[in-house]
């Protein structure tokens, strides 16, 4: 998997994917137990069910439909170049579910990742492609959510589409702990090579005494 970030990418061509208040439950990039984050995760209210909206005009570029992963999920290629994913979908519309029928009848497979032509499956912004669930390796309900470059899949921070304008965030960070890894094979951190945890402590700011401040005359 390739991340990218450093380019100018359009603000006002996309709305968010859900049409509720957005809150996230998981965030581009963050450490898991054996990747990066590739996307952002939606929270869903706690529960399945609810409107996946297309954030843009375009077309179903791929579906695949699996017992991990993503389980079931949705790509859609837009004409400004970017494709949007959309994860852990508990169904998809009817008019996208009488097309896999099909292809799950025509391939006899529960599990399926197939292309679609541009012209099977348009969709346009705002229209309903799904609906949000709790399918594939997702630990509860969520919406699992990405951009990508279409012609290099690359993957891209939503943010820089301007979603960070639509999603409220007043938690300051808060660190709980450093990782130190040795930085190569020989590498050692106090004589081993088993990455350290090290917890960090919060304290509370103390204002020094005994000092006077000075201006410049």
């Amino acid at each position: 998997m390739m991340v990218f970030s450093q380019n100018q990418y359009p603000k006002e061509d996309f709305i968010p994917p859900l049409d509720i208040p957005l809150s996230l439950s998981g965030t581009f990039g963050e450490l898991r137990s054996n990747h990066f984050h590739s996307g952002i995760d939606f929270r869903t209210q706690q529960k399945e069910g609810l409107n996946v909206i297309a954030v843009a005009d375009g077309f179903v570029s791929r579906i695949k439909i699996s017992t991990f992963g993503y389980g079931k999920a949705i790509y859609i290629t837009h004409p400004n170049g970017y494709t949007s994913v959309y994860g852990h979908l508990l169904k998809t519309s009817p008019k996208i579910d009488a097309y896999l029928k099909k292809q799950h009848y025509a391939l006899e497979s529960f599990e399926i990742d197939i292309f679609p032509k541009p012209e099977d499956l348009i969709v346009k912004q705002g229209e309903i492609i799904a609906l949000s669930g709790n399918t594939g390796g997702s630990g509860g309900p969520h919406l699992h959510f990405e951009y990508r470059d279409t012609k290099t899949e690359k993957i891209i921070n939503p943010f820089f589409f301007g979603l960070d304008t639509k999603v409220k965030d007043t938690r300051i960070p808060v660190i709980n702990e450093i990782v130190v890894y040795p930085l190569s094979e020989d590498g050692l951190v106090n004589q081993s090579q088993i990455p350290i945890q090290i917890p960090i402590s919060q304290r509370k700011r103390r204002k020094l005494s005994g000092y006077k401040s000075f201006s410049k005359r």
